[in-house]
């Protein structure tokens, strides 16, 4: 079930206020609430109300670089969703948006993960990090990062919202919820959203783990030469420019560069549409369970660490999209592959909760 995607832009969509939202007690934690399997069953409840109108700061600073995100939080009517206020940028995956659906319906509309979305930059309205280490604000430890979430220091009035206003992370949970919304039941009228700069997030991109159904190196490379120049490379190296990728496979290591210089595709779209195709046969990464994408590996002193029982795998790892075309990309009504961005930092489930 999912809404259809109008490709226009409505001016200046308003993010509402929370009339009340729910987080863990205020204070330091390095665990939030199980929330990946619903909310309103939880017994005993863990989470604290806070009542508003309040449009709470989330700032995330990852604690390696010391970089912080700012970003505001509120909420959303489900039609933004389908009316082309807010508009998506991949497509999604079929059995997660089936998963979706099921356990979003049991809890009633409850979500323990606002959508994350993103604009190029929010100026002016950027809230800064929050400086109140008081009673009031939660800091969670976790992933590298430092969280802290701070409710408003004033009753807060509706934000107009800088456009274009995509989905950076999140697709399932609005698709699914403005779906159930059209149908007309009230408990899906509204979305929990994040707002961050684009200029403030960074884009990384998800490592592909093929099945090769048995494949050997040496025939993948045989077919992958109709596609790239293939250079063995001594270690893992990431690569540094689009239309590179990075394949692994049993402890070995190639430099891949597409031959064809006259692509006007993204990395990932050429991917889907050429490469997977004619290689492994996999003509839908929304279905076919031979490809997954995951999370990226680490990258030490110039290597890539791959995850040991992802050696037989065939491994693909290319350059993120750049800000730039990303938002070229959304502006011209195109959609890029499933799992094609990986924005960071991400907001944790269970540290802002949505109860209708």
């Amino acid at each position: 079930m999912q809404p259809l995607f109008c490709r226009y832009l409505t001016p200046m969509p308003q993010l509402l206020p929370f009339p009340r939202f729910f987080h863990p007690t205020p204070g330091i934690t390095e665990q939030l609430p199980t929330t990946r399997n619903g909310i309103r069953q939880l017994d005993p409840f863990p989470f604290v109300q806070t009542d508003g109108p309040q449009m709470p700061v989330l700032s995330v600073r990852n604690g390696e670089s010391g970089r912080t995100v700012s970003a505001i939080c509120g909420l959303l009517p489900a039609s933004a969703f389908h009316d082309g206020t807010v508009l998506p940028h991949e497509r999604t995956l079929s059995a997660r948006l089936e998963r979706q659906q099921r356990l979003v319906t049991g809890d009633r509309g409850a979500l323990g993960k606002p959508v994350l979305l993103t604009v190029p930059s929010l100026g002016r309205l950027s809230p800064g990090r929050p400086v109140d280490d008081g009673e009031n604000q939660v800091i969670f430890y976790g992933d590298d990062h430092i969280y802290r979430l701070e409710p408003s220091s004033s009753p807060a009035p509706p934000v107009s919202l800088p456009t274009p206003l995509v989905i950076a992370d999140g697709h399932h949970r609005a698709y699914t919820h403005a779906a159930l919304a059209a149908d007309g039941d009230p408990e899906f009228q509204f979305i929990p959203v994040v707002v961050a700069g684009a200029d403030e997030l960074s884009i990384g991109t998800f490592l592909r783990l093929i099945d090769g159904d048995g494949m050997k190196p040496r025939e993948v490379l045989s077919r992958f030469q109709r596609h790239f120049s293939c250079t063995p490379l001594p270690n893992a190296v990431p690569v540094a420019t689009a239309g590179e990728w990075l394949y692994s496979q049993r402890g070995q290591h190639y430099h891949l560069r597409r031959l064809d210089t006259s692509v006007t595709d993204t990395d990932p779209g050429w991917l889907n549409q050429v490469l997977l195709p004619d290689v492994f046969g996999i003509t839908d990464t929304r279905t076919d369970p031979r490809i997954q994408s995951v999370d990226p590996p680490p990258v030490v002193s110039g290597e890539v660490y791959f995850d040991p029982g992802q050696h037989n795998s065939v491994k693909l790892l290319g350059k993120p999209i750049t800000r730039e075309r990303f938002f070229a990309e959304v502006q011209a009504g195109k959609t890029l592959p499933p799992k094609s961005t990986r924005f960071e930092p991400r907001v944790p489930s269970g540290l802002l909760v949505w109860i209708p």
